[in-house]
């Protein structure tokens, strides 16, 4: 396996709404549920008043100008303490895994929630089935608080 993402062009950025169209495509590859980013675009690039409303930030990287891959930082209201962010919809493109994408771009995120946004701690949840990014998540020094049970009742 080789680490394409140190030897190509790498861009990590913040995404704008002009991203919409790809940063659907990519969570298409995504086990998560949808949603509607059109229908909650404060969110995702401003608020009326960002000191009430929880924002989250979209971190997109870019190889020689194509998106490959995503992750979300979800960011407390300023008066919340401890600020604990939280990670969620990490999507790399199913043809650009395994080449490091992820790491890098969770390292930036983490570098960036700590330098620029001064948060104490970082969440985020992971499918028990989901190996690898598990051992991704811990070698970056994220530790298993606890195990969550999920049922649902069909009808």
């Amino acid at each position: 396996m080789t680490d394409k993402a140190s030897t190509t062009t790498t861009v990590i950025r913040l995404a704008t709404p002009e991203d919409i169209d790809v940063i659907e495509l990519l969570e298409s590859f995504s086990a998560s549920p949808t949603r509607d980013i059109h229908r909650e675009m404060h969110k995702y690039f401003g608020s009326i008043d960002p000191s009430t409303h929880e924002r989250t930030l979209i971190f997109l990287v870019e190889v020689a100008g194509t998106v490959i891959a995503k992750a979300e930082l979800m960011i407390p209201s300023a008066a919340t303490k401890p600020a604990i962010g939280y990670i969620k919809r990490v999507i790399v493109h199913p043809e650009q895994r395994g080449h490091g994408y992820a790491r890098h771009l969770l390292e930036h995120i983490v570098n960036h929630a700590k330098s620029e946004l001064g948060l104490d701690q970082i969440d985020l949840h992971v499918w028990d089935q989901n190996t690898s990014a598990i051992r991704l998540y811990e070698s970056l020094g994220f530790e298993l608080k606890h195990r969550e049970l999920y049922y649902r009742l069909s009808l």
